[in-house]
């Protein structure tokens, strides 16, 4: 809240350089302008990685671990895509360890993965964030290439 009054305090005080006048006559449309400027920022927010204090910590011996947030609700799936109809089977994820997030000093949960096994869904309310782990065709026969 204190973030938004200052930034309608400074919008006010340019509207009041650049047309004159007082800059109380300025603040009504600076507040509002202040918190569309902030929704549209907590919005990109919401989408990132980040939301869901989600950390790749290595891939290694054919598995992905990764850490997330331990919040209430929030659900990790794996989803298993068919090759032959399309079809997504989700299957959840609830075998994780429990631990501490060193950066945010946060609980969180220890996931691994089996990599190529499905991309990875981690789920929190009307939020979702899809992580890659799977390789389409292409990715495939370019690494099958590149290996021989």
């Amino acid at each position: 809240m204190q973030n938004v009054m200052t930034l309608a305090w400074k919008i006010a005080r340019k509207g009041q350089k650049k047309f004159g006048g007082k800059v109380k006559e300025y603040i009504a449309e600076a507040l509002r302008q202040a918190w569309r400027i902030v929704k549209k920022a907590m919005k990109k927010d919401m989408t990132t990685p980040e939301k869901f204090g989600f950390v790749e910590l290595q891939r290694k011996n054919g598995v992905i671990f990764f850490i997330v947030d331990h919040v209430d609700g929030m659900t990790v799936t794996l989803l298993d895509k068919n090759p032959y109809n399309g079809r997504v089977k989700r299957l959840l994820i609830d075998d994780y360890k429990l631990g501490t997030n060193k950066k945010s000093g946060k609980e969180a949960r220890l996931y691994d993965v089996a990599i190529n096994a499905g991309d990875i869904e981690i789920k929190l309310g009307d939020d979702v964030m899809i992580i890659p782990n799977s390789l389409n065709r292409d990715q495939f026969k370019a690494k099958k290439r590149w290996e021989k």
